[in-house]
């Protein structure tokens, strides 16, 4: 069983999909900020508050439980073409918290990393951004994998389309 931590888990999107996919995990911690998000990600999953780390900027990565694989998706608000299109600068921008996802894979070396953002971090705007984390994960000893997938192909609604990327080693 894959023991799983998830960052800016939302209402857990990626715990959903692995139920999905009937594949068994044991939740070892969440980190989630917003409240209303928190409860609900609670009473999908069934599990108790005391689980979420809070915020990602306040966790020290030394007391956290070991896990196999760490799902996340850093903030894209700075990225997106909705967004400001400020990119990802450490401390400056939401988008920036990259970095501290980043520390905690760093740290812990999970087996398996699984990372989603927006399309637009693809494009070439953001081309070296992009590249700097296909980089940071390579040189962690990861192997990438990603695709710009659309929502459209996983859904039974084409009303809805958001495209996103994944990272998996």
């Amino acid at each position: 069983m894959l023991k799983l931590f998830s960052l800016f888990s939302g209402i857990g999107a990626f715990e959903k999909a692995l139920e999905r996919l009937n594949i068994p995990y044991e939740l070892v911690g969440f980190s989630e900020i917003d409240s209303f998000s928190i409860k609900s990600y609670c009473a999908i999953h069934n599990v108790p508050e005391t689980k979420n780390y809070g915020d990602i900027t306040k966790i020290d990565v030394s007391t956290l439980p070991d896990f196999d694989i760490l799902t996340w998706g850093f903030p894209c608000q700075d990225i997106s073409i909705a967004g400001r299109m400020k990119g990802i600068k450490e401390g400056e921008t939401r988008s920036g918290l990259y970095y501290e996802g980043y520390k905690i894979l760093k740290e812990k070396r999970p087996k398996y990393s699984i990372i989603e953002n927006v399309k637009n971090l693809t494009s070439k705007r953001f081309k070296n951004q992009f590249e700097s984390i296909l980089n940071d994960l390579s040189d962690l000893g990861y192997t990438n994998y990603w695709k710009i997938l659309n929502s459209r192909d996983y859904r039974n609604s084409t009303k809805q389309r958001t495209n996103f990327y994944c990272f998996n080693s």
